[in-house]
């Protein structure tokens, strides 16, 4: 090749850049599934779970990581909501796993933080989008209590949608009641919605009999009671043409567990931290590899290996569900987060874009 026709081919690489795009729609679920273990998922046997299948027929992956501090259900949930640590400057500092005390109390986040905390219901809610909490503990009255009428902040951004940021906020007995009210809320029809939805079962299920993973196992059934949900709640979606194609998933969960055997309190565990991350962009597409489509900008790091919260790059962490749902309803990035704070997580092949000099 001649010396200018090389020269001029650097010089065009030079000022294409890759961009982080997200396909947009007009509903976003993120599911949390308490205490779901990735390598239960996973196997010839996923099979027999029609909607984790479903699920991972999309960008994904099962190396996901807890908040590197705790693998407990609020302070990751939390994380989840605000795109951000537990702890230290940037965290949410929301460290107890127990019912909130009233907000009168101290029970918001802003009051244990010290300064207001956005989450994406905040964004969200503040753009016309309409929110849901669905969820099967209790103790996610944090998440209303902290952006209700009395304490969720003013909306600056154009219309005033008011201050309190969660439109439904719903706690149910079981996954089937979890379900029912995900799929009833979704047939109002919100203009544009979303919607967060909770199942507790692997949870209770691993405190009371171990994270046993073998096929019939009480925690294998559990997952499997959780999967009929989902795959029902997709099945709605498809059957509705004004939802069809109009909705993303998104599914983590705050924590692995059993280590030790009915619990989850150690932190550095494999069986702990490692958490899926499942991306449905409306659509059964090839199965892509989150890690491997995004090993520029996150770290790449066995399963086994513990990673603390201050390493640069970060793995994946399922704090970055936040700022990926806002990225799926073209939003902007929920303010004061670190997890995906750029938006720049790929859930598709890059695009070259030409840099402007």
């Amino acid at each position: 090749m001649p010396v200018f026709a090389t020269a001029a081919l650097l010089l065009a690489l030079s000022n294409v850049g890759m961009t982080a795009k997200a396909p947009v729609f007009d509903h976003v679920i993120v599911i949390s599934v308490d205490g779901l273990r990735p390598d239960v998922i996973d196997g010839p046997e996923d099979g027999a779970l029609p909607g984790f299948s479903r699920l991972k027929r999309g960008p994904h992956t099962l190396q996901a990581r807890t908040d590197a501090s705790m693998t407990v259900t609020l302070p990751n949930h939390v994380s989840m909501a605000t795109s951000r640590p537990i702890a230290g400057p940037d965290g949410h500092g929301w460290t107890e796993n127990i019912d909130p005390p009233a907000a009168r109390h101290g029970g918001t986040l802003s009051k244990k933080h010290g300064s207001y905390v956005n989450s994406m219901f905040d964004v969200a809610h503040n753009q016309g989008v309409t929110t849901a909490i669905i969820a099967t503990k209790g103790k996610f009255s944090i998440l209303v209590q902290s952006f209700d009428d009395a304490e969720g902040a003013p909306d600056l951004d154009g219309n005033d949608n008011g201050k309190g940021k969660v439109d439904l906020f719903a706690i149910t007995r079981t996954s089937r009641m979890a379900r029912d009210h995900s799929t009833s809320w979704l047939a109002l029809h919100p203009k544009r919605s979303l919607l967060f939805v909770h199942f507790a079962a692997p949870d209770g299920a691993g405190h009371a009999f171990g994270w046993d993973t073998a096929m019939g196992s009480p925690y294998r059934a559990s997952v499997k009671e959780v999967d009929t949900e989902i795959a029902a709640l997709m099945a709605m979606i498809d059957a509705d043409p004004a939802l069809r194609g109009h909705v993303a998933i998104i599914l983590t969960a705050d924590h692995g567990g059993g280590v030790p055997v009915r619990t989850h309190s150690e932190f550095t565990a494999p069986e702990n931290f490692n958490v899926p991350l499942l991306i449905w962009l409306g659509q059964d597409t090839a199965a892509t590899e989150l890690i491997a489509l995004n090993s520029d900008r996150r770290a790449v790091v066995p399963s086994t290996t513990y990673v603390d919260n201050e390493s640069v790059p970060q793995p994946i962490r399922s704090a970055e569900v936040g700022n990926i749902a806002m990225q799926l309803l073209g939003l902007p990035a929920i303010p004061g987060s670190v997890a995906n704070a750029k938006q720049d997580l790929l859930l598709t092949e890059p695009q070259a874009t030409k840099v402007t000099q």
